[in-house]
């Protein structure tokens, strides 16, 4: 079992394995609708036949050493979480607003 970081790393290595003729199957990725507009990661993972556990293995070693160091993922990723909560905020503020509007207008 291999834990992809989300949906779509799970099944470019499913299809990936498959082109080399090892059987995979990914699990746990229809979780991820569950959560709503919620980023959820850590959910879908890679499974193969044990008998192709150390192949496998390999060829997703060979996957992540040509993919493009993680850099640039931790700063997207450390900056989107205030702009997600400032963006929780800004809409829970309009929504307030918009209640209050409505309550005044029921009340005249």
């Amino acid at each position: 079992m291999f834990q992809a970081r989300h949906m779509i790393e799970a099944h470019m290595l499913a299809n990936l394995l498959d082109q080399v003729g090892i059987m995979a199957q990914v699990q746990g990725d229809m979780l991820q609708g569950g959560m709503g507009e919620l980023p959820a990661a850590g959910l879908a993972t890679v499974w193969v036949a044990a008998n192709d556990e150390m192949r496998a293995r390999e060829v997703i070693a060979e996957f992540e050493a040509s993919q493009p160091a993680d850099e640039g993922d931790g700063a997207s990723t450390a900056g989107a979480a205030p702009l997600a909560g400032q963006g929780f905020m800004a809409g829970l503020i309009v929504g307030l607003v918009i209640g209050a509007v409505l309550v005044l207008m029921l009340l005249r």
